[in-house]
């Protein structure tokens, strides 16, 4: 049951990170965020890690941990250009096909869920294909959403997979690693970005609270997810976690007033049907 506590809470915990990041690379430079958010994620990790101590496991759990890294931070660059220059309520329900990815890698190792919770997974994505429907042929910046919805789909379905792999090493080295990787590369992209563009990333001190709070938003539910996959089944925990488009999707509503069909209303109602499915079979 924690398993699936620690999983939703990780949904929760991305979808509001996914929505306060996209909203502000509205206003600033994507790599600004990431650097931002990313930079106090990594501060935050390396201060628990020397806290705790403890010895790095072996080179596989630390190379799956970099490979998570990449595969996050491929997956938030992606969404947040997405949410910022296309329709929140098309990019993040299309980035919720995340969970394929680590559905097959589940299916390979022969993880087979009990028959109520695979009825459940099922119904999850289910709701999800009904909540990526978009009727309406006017949104603004329609194709770039879906393509930026599928790569941030792909990145997070690596990371899913990877840092499941990675926290059998050890959590808190697992999720430095995986911040320490995406924090490299997004300095060097930032650097290259600086020397080309001859642009300057710089922030005003009265955002960077904000965008800390990204930052922490991350850790959280980075953590509760590396907790959850070592709890439970890859293919649970991985659909419930991937369900923090959802949360995205209804702050978009609420806040900006992005309008809803009733199919996605429909879909995201079957999304919640099947997490009830779920959760009465491990009850």
């Amino acid at each position: 049951m924690m398993a699936i506590v620690f999983a939703l809470g990780s949904s929760l915990g991305w979808g509001v990170s996914d929505y306060m990041g996209g909203l502000k690379s509205r206003s600033l430079p994507m790599l600004t965020v990431l650097l931002v958010s990313q930079g106090t994620a990594l501060a935050v990790l390396a201060a628990v890690l020397a806290a705790e101590g403890g010895m790095p496991p072996d080179n596989g759990f630390l190379l799956a941990a970099a490979v998570a890294g990449t595969g996050e931070m491929i997956g938030i660059a992606a969404l947040y250009r997405g949410l910022a220059r296309g329709t929140m309520s098309i990019v993040a329900p299309i980035s919720n096909a995340a969970p394929v990815v680590p559905l097959s890698a589940a299916a390979v190792l022969g993880e087979v869920p009990g028959t109520m919770q695979l009825g459940g997974v099922v119904l999850v994505l289910s709701g999800i294909l009904l909540t990526s429907i978009e009727r309406s042929k006017c949104a603004p910046g329609r194709r770039a959403s879906v393509m930026y919805g599928l790569l941030s789909a792909l990145g997070f379905g690596t990371f899913f997979t990877a840092m499941n792999f990675a926290s059998e090493g050890a959590v808190p080295w697992a999720l430095f690693l995986a911040r320490l990787t995406s924090v490299t590369v997004l300095s060097l992209a930032a650097l290259l970005f600086v020397l080309f563009k001859r642009s300057c990333l710089a922030v005003s001190r009265s955002r960077l609270p904000a965008l800390a709070a990204i930052g922490l938003l991350i850790v959280a539910a980075d953590a509760m997810f590396a907790f959850a996959s070592t709890l439970g089944l890859l293919s649970i925990v991985a659909v419930l976690a991937g369900l923090h488009p959802v949360v995205t999707v209804a702050l978009a509503r609420l806040h900006l007033r992005e309008r809803i069909g009733s199919t996605r209303y429909a879909g995201i109602a079957i999304c919640l049907l099947g997490v009830l499915a779920i959760t009465g079979r491990a009850g």
